[in-house]
């Protein structure tokens, strides 16, 4: 497909990604050692580790609109239920169910896509530094369609850029772009001159609950 060589750049970000939070944990450790005197242990009323991370559960929901490339289906309403768990101020990760209903090109009848994904996310910013916190998402999962022409099963590899903010201590709201090419995927109806399949892009708007 001709989405393969971007598929490959967003695994190789993933992997960066992941070697930017090792490198983050590494430096807080670091930090930690250099806080300490020297061959100094605590006393029995302080924790030998200093620090640590315990990760930041959000549950979020979203709604907003699902497209295909190459004529597939027209675009359609999409909804989004995420779990994250922060590991970092910068790394965290999400795993993502979503769905949408599209109506097909060439036939009165809806296109209906059940995905499940897992991604690790990267903060540009951290949340102080800035009025929104910028982020990257790269991941991997299964799409499957029902209705005319659809695929039982399917590997996806999305990508997402967005933005959020918290508005109160526990709540957060925020939007995201997402391009999800598919693999080993084929939404052809029957007796079509060519072949369609399940590359797609959704613009959601999003909120939820932080604990």
């Amino acid at each position: 497909m001709s989405t393969r060589r971007f598929a490959a750049s967003a695994m190789a970000a993933a992997a960066m990604m992941a070697l930017a939070g090792a490198v983050e944990a590494q430096g807080a450790a670091r930090q930690d050692q250099r806080d300490r005197p020297a061959g100094n242990v605590p006393p029995a009323d302080q924790p030998l580790i200093r620090r640590i991370p315990e990760p930041t559960i959000a549950v979020e929901g979203g709604f907003g609109m699902l497209g295909y490339l190459g004529g597939t289906a027209g675009v359609g309403p999409t909804w989004n239920v995420r779990v994250t768990g922060s590991m970092s101020p910068r790394v965290a990760i999400e795993g993502n169910y979503i769905g949408s209903v599209n109506q097909r090109a060439t036939l009165d009848r809806s296109l209906v896509l059940t995905s499940l994904d897992a991604g690790l996310r990267y903060n540009v910013l951290r949340a102080d530094e800035a009025i929104v916190q910028p982020f990257v998402v790269a991941g991997v999962g299964y799409a499957g369609w029902a209705g005319e022409g659809g695929d039982a099963f399917a590997l996806t590899v999305p990508v997402t850029v967005g933005v959020e903010r918290l508005v109160t201590r526990n709540v957060k709201v925020g939007a995201r772009l997402n391009f999800r090419p598919a693999f080993f995927d084929d939404l052809t109806v029957r007796g079509a001159a060519s072949q369609t399949g399940g590359d797609s892009w959704a613009l959601l708007a999003h909120g939820g609950g932080a604990f």
